[in-house]
């Protein structure tokens, strides 16, 4: 239920933009990136592209941008990515930029390294796990409802809306049209960010393209209303390259800013990151790799900007 609030209610708020106008979001720390786009609290972002583009990597470079740059907790449902152990050890991976599959030499990471970070991670990140029922969209909201209660999240992140057990009652996009708004009041009532990653449908080409383009909003299922009920809308897309007698993905990520809510936060464009599969993390290229800082990669790398 709405109600009616007249200017003068709101006058110190009013004001007080007025002298130190919009606060922009939190930054992940990708130079060109960031002004691109922020992380804003009582805001949500929907990430899409088609399958393999980089998507979930890129919603866990931001959760650890979130944790150790800006001390902000965050919950994750993320199925595709394995069991509760395998997705915590993406995240140490992401962070340290040490992996632990055995038949890396340079990049595994050892106990002493593991028990470092255990500590970091047992405190900013938490994990949703579920049985073979899965889990509903109401239940999501009440369990990222439990850890804001429990724990002080910042962030909940669904990847991927296909992993959430969902209750048509009607069509897709008019269920679209309820739940949608739904994970943006929830923000707003609590003051967090909620991510929800999409997969667009399978790639194909389209007025004599060689390669796949970036997939438009409508192209993810339910169409258009994802653009229209979206306050942040972000298209990862790898292009493609030749290799040998075929091709492949590249290892470079467009990360397409298609809408921002508030001038605030961001605008539309495009930044372009790398993705280094031996760390598990991206960088921007721009003549030297910049790779995001952590208290646990023992990287010394300066920002050549």
């Amino acid at each position: 239920m709405g109600k009616i609030i007249q200017a003068n209610e709101l006058q110190d708020q009013i004001f007080h933009l007025h002298k130190y106008g919009q606060n922009p979001g939190l930054k992940i720390g990708f130079p060109t990136l960031d002004k691109l786009y922020s992380i804003k609290e009582g805001r949500s972002t929907i990430i899409y592209g088609h399958p393999t583009s980089g998507k979930s990597q890129f919603l866990i470079q931001s959760l650890c941008a979130l944790a150790t740059r800006h001390n902000k907790k965050c919950l994750i449902y993320t199925p595709e990515t394995g069991s509760a152990y395998e997705i915590y050890a993406e995240i140490i991976h992401c962070l340290t930029g040490k992996t632990f599959d055995k038949r890396s030499i340079n990049y595994q990471i050892t106990e002493k390294e593991l028990y470092s970070v255990m500590p970091f991670v047992t405190d900013y990140f938490k994990v949703i796990d579920v049985d073979e029922k899965g889990l509903d969209f109401d239940e999501w909201l009440e369990l990222t409802d439990e850890a804001i209660k429990d724990f002080g999240i910042f962030s909940s992140s669904v990847d991927n809306w296909n992993d959430i057990e969902h209750k048509y009652t009607n069509t897709i996009s008019e269920y679209l049209k309820q739940q949608l708004p739904r994970v943006n009041r929830h923000a707003r009532k609590n003051n967090t960010h909620n991510f929800i990653v999409a997969h667009a449908r399978n790639p194909d080409m389209r007025g004599g393209d060689k390669y796949p383009p970036a997939p438009r909003p409508d192209e993810i299922e339910g169409g258009s209303v994802w653009y229209a009920k979206a306050l942040n809308l972000i298209c990862v897309h790898r292009d493609y390259e030749e290799h040998g007698e075929g091709w492949r993905q590249s290892s470079e990520a467009q990360i397409i800013v298609r809408k921002i809510k508030k001038r605030a936060e961001g605008e539309k464009g495009t930044a372009r990151l790398t993705f280094d599969v031996f760390r598990n993390a991206y960088y921007e290229n721009h003549g030297e790799r910049y790779y995001l800082e952590t208290p646990f990669n023992g990287l010394q790398i300066n920002t050549p900007f």
